[in-house]
This record gives C-alpha cells, sequence and structure tokens, in this order.
C-alpha cells in the first residue's frame, strides 16, 4: 500500500464519505470556521482516499464545508488508501467524541459499523470498542439502543431522545413505554421525571403500572402549570400589562380548579374497593396508612383555617 501523501486539492474534486455519522451541520458553527479560515487562513489538512478520478473524505468533512464557504477553490489534504471499514472508522472516530453528536447518530455510526463488518468477520462488541476507543459497555448499549429506536414512530420524535430515556424504560409494558418516550419527545415531561416515572411503574405488578404512570404524569402536568402561571403573573406585572386584581382573579379561578381535581382525584382512588383489591397484605395496610394521612393532613389545614379572621366572620 502506498505511503499517505501530503496534496493541495480542488474543492470540487473531493466528495463526503458516505459513512458520515453526522446527519447535519449546523450552519452557525460552520460560518465560525469559515471566519476563522478567512482571518488565520489556517486549516488543518483533511484525510481523503483516492475514489473515482477523485477523493472522498475520511475525517474532515467540516473543514472542507467551511473552506468553500470561505471562498478557498483548494484545500490540503492528507491522501491515504484505504477500504470501505478503515473509511467508516475514520469518519466515526472524528465525531464520536464530540459532544454535539446527536444520541442517534452516534448509536447509527457503531451499528453500522457493527453489522456491516465486526459481526460478519466473526469478531466481537470489544474488538469495535478498542478500534473506536471506547468501552465495551457503551458500544454493546449503543447497539442496542438503535435497534429499539423503531418503536417510536417519527423521525423528529425519535431525534429527540437520548440512549438513557430508551434504557430507563426498559422493563414496562410496550405500549406503556411507547407513550411515555413520545411525552419525553414533546416535551410533556423531561428526563428526571421519565427516570422517576419509569422506576415507580416498573416496581408495581404490570396491571397496575398504566394507572400509576397516568397519576404521575397528571400531578407533573399540574406542578408544571403552578410554575407557569406564577412566572407568568410576575412576568405581567413587571411589564405593567395588567393589574394584580385581574392576575389574581385567574389565579384563585385555577388554584380553586386544582383543589377540586384533587377531590376528584382521591374520591377515585381512596375507596374501599381499590384497597381491597390489593392482595398484599403489607401493601393493603401501607394504603390504609396512606387514607389516615390524608384525612389527619386535611384536618389540620381545617383547624388552621379555623383559626383565620375571614374564616370566623
Amino acid at each position: 500500500m502506498a505511503e499517505p501523501v501530503l496534496k493541495t486539492i480542488s474543492v470540487e474534486k473531493i466528495v463526503p464519505s458516505p459513512y458520515q455519522p453526522r446527519e447535519t451541520f449546523a450552519k452557525e458553527g460552520l460560518e465560525e470556521l469559515a471566519s476563522s479560515i478567512k482571518s488565520t487562513n489556517i486549516l488543518q489538512p483533511i484525510i481523503v482516499r483516492p475514489h473515482k478520478g477523485g477523493y472522498q473524505i475520511a475525517c474532515g468533512e467540516r473543514r472542507w464545508r467551511a473552506a468553500q464557504m470561505a471562498g478557498h477553490d483548494e484545500i490540503s489534504a492528507i491522501v491515504r488508501e484505504m477500504d470501505d471499514r478503515t473509511l467508516q472508522l475514520y469518519s466515526i472516530v472524528e465525531n464520536l467524541h464530540r459532544l454535539d453528536l446527536e444520541a442517534h447518530e452516534k448509536e447509527k455510526a457503531i451499528h453500522d459499523l457493527w453489522v456491516r463488518y465486526y459481526e460478519k468477520m466473526g469478531k466481537t462488541k470489544a474488538d469495535l470498542a478498542k478500534d473506536i476507543g471506547m468501552s465495551p459497555v457503551n458500544v454493546t448499549r449503543l447497539i442496542d439502543v438503535f435497534g429499539e429506536r423503531d418503536i417510536i414512530p417519527g423521525r423528529e420524535n425519535r431525534r429527540a431522545l437520548t440512549t438513557s430515556d430508551f434504557e430507563v424504560t426498559r422493563g414496562l409494558q410496550k405500549p406503556l413505554r411507547k407513550e411515555l418516550l413520545e411525552r419525553k419527545a414533546r416535551e410533556e415531561i423531561g428526563q428526571t421525571e421519565l427516570e422517576e416515572i419509569a422506576s415507580i411503574a416498573k416496581s408495581a405488578p404490570p396491571e397496575k403500572q398504566r394507572g400509576i404512570v397516568e397519576d404521575v404524569v397528571r400531578e407533573t402536568r399540574k406542578a408544571h402549570e403552578l410554575v407557569k402561571m406564577a412566572k407568568e403573573e410576575a412576568e405581567e406585572i413587571a411589564k405593567g400589562r395588567t393589574n394584580r386584581i385581574e392576575i389574581r382573579l385567574g389565579a384563585d379561578e385555577n388554584r380553586l380548579r386544582r383543589l377540586a381535581d384533587s377531590y376528584k382525584d382521591i374520591r377515585t382512588h381512596l375507596t374501599i374497593a381499590n384497597i381491597e383489591m390489593i392482595e398484599n397484605e403489607t401493601f393493603r395496610w401501607k394504603a390504609v396508612e396512606i387514607l389516615e394521612k390524608t384525612r389527619e393532613y386535611c384536618e389540620s389545614v381545617l383547624a388552621q383555617l379555623k383559626k383565620r379572621k375571614w374564616y370566623q366572620k
């Protein structure tokens, strides 16, 4: 095999790698790099291989794009002979440890390399991990999660989810897991909430998982509404767009509605039937304890209210 050669090559004779893991290149980042190239005229050589009378990028597509944006007709490149597997390795390793590479891009790149070469060659995931500078555990988890992304419809929804999102929801019933992941993709729940909800649901019998998830999501939504309402109230007053009385009336209505919703929830869930349906005796007594604590809390609130002057009128 010929030794690598440093050459100056016309940008028009170069084409991207078909194994580029990055699906999109941020315009802002390219413009910043192009500006730097214009001002310093310094650009690290890219790496290419001979390809169909021209050259194919193994490493440095972002620099190649920025050079064109900066108005350069030529670019310095190291020309190496390499097979498809080596080309794919170059493309992946260059991007793999960058923080801005999206989770689904990283998973797909490693999965494709595994299926296309290493698995067929009888090599192990440890071999692949060594070649790309990752731990075997991390390589395995990325490959596994890539195979699970198809449970979520819609390319944008899949792209919005992290590798961790799929891992923490394993063990849930498939329809429920799909629903939770879609909620996360739509930003109805956050990362911490997803982890907490999944953990609570997985500790429950399968037939009760959905009910638990619905309860937690509903309470989470109420908490978000409270925070949002408080922020909006402060912003409106600060900007002088409305007076405090109008805002307070709206806030009062919302709080009253939430109190009514809480009462409905209690009547729905804290029933004799629901408690007697719990087969485990320890859990059943815990349910009774929850009922007693609810009563004690309500009695405590009422006792404090009775001390208020407005209550006594």
